[in-house]
């Protein structure tokens, strides 16, 4: 009998709008068998962004709430992860394993004892499910000498390298990760700076909450960025945007409140949503400029923020001749999905015992990534 190549890949990125459930046949060429994505109730994600933007360490001092809502969160992942294999009306035997990534909380590379924190315990939701499950896939990689992130570019590599063609994929979630697919150049992968994060804050704070982000851009599109220029450029002149390779960023070092400060009244809710943009489309074009330069480079956009027409425009117009922006869709998978097949992928590589070589991006010796519950 073949062997299945099943796996479901897991995850809830840094803007904790939504859990996403995806499986996939992981056979020579990946096929997508269904995905399913469910909103994160706002009491949830109101948790989750207060311990997203605590100090505290609470990897070493875990509250009691926070141990719940780990629990919580688990059994919110577990629930979709049946709802979609009930939906598909798959056969549980059939699927070799879940990758989950969870929800990031924390993640402190560059302190004494750094570490990253994520709820969803693995251990819970293969109970749940009844299906082998793969999860603490930064932990694995800080162990093994790493800054625990960002881990994509490994399966990039391997599904979307060309040695024909100069590719570079941006990921825009709540942060931005860019890997780099240059032949010739190291194979590397990096957080250039904010995704979604600023321009969701800026939106929930002048809706007090009531929307959650700028829907393809609509609200920046109509704002000036006249009176701006300058927040912007003193935003980008911080430390991180002049730092070297490799690099990984936490939601807690971008700040809106912080940006606007006392000058919140004085501009529109439209000129600091385009001034937000505008902070996210500069620090991803400088990156791709100091780090990608090539003749003739494909860029391509996943993640929620691929969907953010406006942001997408500001890039393209700031962008050289030498950049062209294509779909994804072309290398075939669809974009909001490659961060789930990505955990997928993960989890079948550890299970088949194979080490991941994440060194240039990370800085993690080659390595089993990831704990088998």
């Amino acid at each position: 009998m073949k062997e299945s190549n099943l796996y479901i890949g897991t995850l809830s990125g840094t803007s904790a709008d939504s859990i996403d459930a995806a499986l996939f046949d992981l056979g020579k060429k990946i096929k997508v068998i269904g995905s399913l994505s469910k909103k994160i109730p706002q009491n949830l994600k109101s948790k989750i962004i207060k311990f997203s933007n605590s100090k505290r360490n609470l990897y070493e001092r875990p509250t009691k709430e926070l141990k719940d809502l780990d629990i919580h969160f688990a059994m919110e992942t577990s629930n979709l992860i049946n709802q979609l294999i009930s939906k598909l009306k798959i056969d549980k035997n059939l699927i070799k394993a879940i990758g989950s990534h969870g929800q990031t909380i924390q993640h402190f590379p560059d302190i004494k004892n750094p570490y990253s924190l994520q709820i969803g315990c693995p251990k819970i939701i293969s109970e749940k499910t009844s299906i082998k499950t793969v999860g603490n896939f930064r932990k694995a990689n800080i162990d093994n000498g790493g800054i625990g992130a960002p881990l994509t570019p490994a399966f990039h590599k391997e599904i979307f390298f060309s040695k024909k063609v100069n590719r570079v994929i941006i990921n825009i979630g709540g942060i931005t990760n860019i890997t780099r697919l240059i032949p010739g150049k190291k194979i590397i992968g990096w957080d250039s700076g904010p995704g979604n994060c600023l321009i969701d804050q800026c939106v929930q704070e002048f809706t007090a909450k009531k929307s959650q982000f700028d829907n393809k851009g609509r609200i920046a599109e109509k704002g000036s960025l006249k009176d701006l220029t300058k927040i912007i450029e003193s935003f980008l002149s911080s430390d991180y945007f002049q730092e070297n390779l490799p690099k990984s960023q936490a939601i807690i070092n971008f700040n809106f409140k912080k940006i606007s400060r006392s000058k919140l009244k004085n501009h529109s809710f439209n000129d600091w949503a385009s001034a937000m943009t505008e902070i996210t489309a500069l620090s991803i074009v400088r990156d791709l400029e100091k780090f990608c330069k090539a003749k003739k480079v494909e860029i391509y956009f996943c993640g929620g923020g691929s969907k953010n027409n406006f942001l997408i425009k500001r890039i393209r117009n700031l962008l050289n001749e030498d950049y062209e922006i294509k779909k994804i869709n072309n290398l075939g998978i669809d974009p909001m999905l490659i961060e789930a097949c990505t955990f997928a992928w993960l989890s079948k590589k550890r299970i088949k015992k194979e080490e991941i070589n994440l060194l240039n991006s990370t800085g993690a010796k080659p390595s089993l990534l990831g704990e088998i519950f």
